[in-house]
């Protein structure tokens, strides 16, 4: 593995003010984290990718059936050429997939996905495959490889699961508003900070979410926005050094993004009283 990943910054603390309700499954975690992550890095060990002439293995992938990856490179990536080379025999490969807030807050890392499994190559893959699988695959040439999933874990603001069953994973469906969730976290942040500091108040009104804070009320300086899911918000609280998180949920799990509006609404409905 390489330095970067050696030396890996941890998700941030998950302290909690109130019971959870409904929680995402280990598989819908690790395929929302796959697929919307910030970064997805495939490693073959033993072989120093990154000093390989060639772009960084910098990949995207989704899941395939039968407990397997589909993994976009370009096609320069040493990853196609040493795919290609290993012919027959497949590669042990390690993919590691880092999930980072889409707001400015301390400790936006909040989630890493690992897996490892044996890389081929998909020589017959041709646009229609790759168009069909990344719709939004940007400009150049690109190839696909094919990671066949032996372990799956995630670390997130969830918790930890270490062994994710693959065939599991391949079933499992991302969370329904992932591809919503930065740009309403990038609005809650910028146009709504005296409701998110209502909201952490709220927080502190739990005993348990008092008894972790460890310091008056009037000590609490911003709230930040850190999650968002079908079951409900995420939100941090700051006083200098001193973090907290709260979990806000929905009524109701929501089943789209057009169904954001009136869940939040309703979250912040109460704020008042």
């Amino acid at each position: 593995m390489s330095d970067a990943k050696r030396h890996r910054l941890p998700v941030a603390p998950r302290p909690q003010p109130a019971r959870h309700g409904q929680a995402p499954n280990g598989a819908e975690r690790a395929r929302t984290l796959l697929e919307f992550g910030s970064s997805v890095v495939l490693d073959v060990p033993g072989i120093d990718l990154l000093n390989r002439p060639g772009i960084p293995p910098l990949v995207r992938c989704t899941a395939l059936p039968g407990a397997a990856l589909a993994v976009l490179v370009e096609s320069a990536s040493p990853l196609c050429r040493i795919a290609a080379l290993s012919r027959d025999e497949a590669l042990t490969a390690e993919l590691e997939a880092v999930d980072v807030a889409p707001v400015a807050l301390p400790h936006r890392i909040r989630g890493r996905l690992t897996a490892q499994g044996r890389l081929s190559a998909l020589p017959t893959a041709g646009p229609e495959l790759i168009d069909g699988l990344f719709p939004r695959r940007g400009d150049g040439d690109h190839a696909l490889l094919r990671l066949d999933l032996d372990h799956l874990a995630v670390e997130d603001l969830w918790g930890t699961e270490c062994c994710i069953d693959p065939a599991a994973f391949s079933t499992a469906t991302p969370d329904p508003i992932a591809a919503d969730e930065a740009a309403m976290l990038q609005h809650l942040a910028a146009s709504h900070p005296e409701q998110l500091r209502l909201l952490g108040r709220r927080a502190l009104e739990h005993p348990s979410g008092l008894s972790a804070w460890h310091e008056p009320v009037h000590s609490l300086s911003e709230v930040r926005p850190v999650s968002l899911d079908r079951y409900g918000l995420r939100v941090r609280l700051l006083s200098g050094t001193r973090m907290l998180d709260a979990r806000f949920d929905f009524d109701r799990p929501v089943t789209g993004p057009e169904q954001l509006p009136e869940a939040m609404h309703r979250i912040f409905a109460h704020l008042g009283h």
